[in-house]
């Protein structure tokens, strides 16, 4: 009998198929064991790199002229960087919702790996298209590194959900 499958009742710990015997003929036949979930971990890791993302926001995001200052993403006059600090919002507040509910569809995988890839493309693009007269300085290199492993890590457990769900875990 393994942790997962233990219950404790009465200061003992039974496993699912001797719950039925222990609690009598009154309990209730719905016993049902919590489905272990393998890529926890890894959607932990991606909410850190959508955590980091969201923290690349507030460096500076040019070294002279508008996004040069705290919160260099937050300026008008830099649309590419708005929409990477808002897809990393976004993709912070879409993974933290899929570990904490029990939301099981793949579109929720699809929509947190692309908003990675979102933020990538919007902080490149924000390198590329600089503010005028201006040059790009370190905060969307930060976001592009940290949008890319979130990107990976949302696609690894995708992956990893599937093989357990195929598998039958």
């Amino acid at each position: 009998m393994c942790l997962a499958c233990s219950t404790p009742v009465r200061g003992e710990n039974f496993g699912t198929e001797c719950l039925a015997d222990v609690l009598g003929p009154d309990a209730v036949e719905t016993t049902d064991p919590t489905r272990p979930c393998p890529d926890r971990g890894i959607r932990t890791f991606a909410l850190a790199a959508f955590g980091l993302a969201v923290l690349a926001t507030a460096l500076p995001w040019s070294r002279f002229g508008p996004g040069s200052d705290a919160f260099g993403a937050w300026t008008r006059s830099g649309h590419w960087s708005l929409v990477a600090a808002l897809a990393a919002i976004a993709g912070l507040a879409l993974t933290g919702a899929r570990l904490l509910s029990r939301l099981r569809e793949p579109a929720w995988d699809v929509a947190i790996a692309g908003l990675g890839a979102l933020v990538v493309v919007a902080s490149l693009l924000s390198v590329l298209f600089p503010p005028a007269f201006s040059r790009p300085w370190l905060g969307p290199w930060f976001a592009v590194a940290a949008g890319a492993v979130a990107c990976g890590a949302s696609i690894l457990a995708a992956r990893t959900a599937r093989q357990t769900s195929a598998g039958g875990i």
